[in-house]
């Protein structure tokens, strides 16, 4: 709001508030131009300036819908074994097909410890501090996931967090790809449609918020024994690579 005061030097005259809208929205993306526009309607609207209701936000430009299909998961597991040392690639693989299968969060993935991993019933305990919504859940993985897994966890140091996120954005960037591993959780979620799995259990599984969904925050709350067992039937034997 300052610069918007200085750049109208102190004299909300109706010309000088043009001339700076226009430029912002010459300036500016889109995006930003809006929020910064917001603002300033905001508070023409609290001073009774007549110019606040003709103040057009610009559009912000929709962005094309990012699908993952299990090729683009196969070919990151593929490149990381043949462009990625052998330890680096293990790191890569795990990491990414254990988002992919479970839809834990990215950063819920860079905190994670051996400690929160149940290898033998391929659960993920995912720890109030490092989730989203600060509740704890767990969350569940695939076979072939387990299997990548234990040959990580083999060579990994235990005292650390598993998947630190400057190591898998460093390995990420190369390989060629442009996908991310917040986009591990979008694959869960859209394959899980593919496979036919319950909303209901994949937003439980994905830590999505209930507070304003009633029938999942109170009545179709699964226990962890009911959970596997749906996950079991739509993801135990999925595979990426036959």
């Amino acid at each position: 709001m300052r610069e918007f005061l200085e750049a109208c030097l102190y004299d909300l005259d109706d010309n000088r508030i043009i001339i700076y809208i226009n430029e912002i929205k010459q300036q500016l993306s889109p995006r930003t131009a809006r929020k910064r526009l917001i603002y300033i309607r905001a508070f023409l609207k609290f001073i009774n300036h007549p110019l606040a209701d003709h103040i057009e936000l610009p559009k912000i430009p929709r962005q094309k819908k990012i699908v993952v299909k299990p090729r683009d998961i196969r070919q990151i597991l593929t490149e990381a074994d043949s462009k990625l040392k052998e330890r680096y690639a293990l790191k890569v693989k795990s990491a990414t097909i254990l988002s992919a299968t479970s839809g834990i969060r990215a950063e819920e993935l860079y905190l994670l410890t051996v400690d929160d991993i149940d290898l033998e019933n391929r659960t993920i305990y995912i720890r109030a501090e490092i989730a989203k919504d600060y509740e704890d859940r767990v969350t569940f993985f695939s076979r072939e996931a387990q299997e990548v897994l234990q040959e990580y966890l083999s060579v990994a140091k235990p005292d650390k967090p598993l998947f630190s996120k400057k190591s898998l954005l460093y390995h990420f960037g190369k390989l060629n790809t442009s996908l991310r591993m917040k986009h591990m959780r979008k694959f869960f979620s859209q394959q899980s449609d593919r496979l036919g799995m319950p909303t209901a259990v994949k937003k439980i599984l994905m830590g999505h918020s209930m507070r304003n969904d009633v029938d999942l925050g109170y009545y179709d709350f699964q226990d962890e024994e009911e959970l596997k067992k749906i996950y079991d039937k739509y993801w135990k034997d999925f595979k990426v690579i036959s």
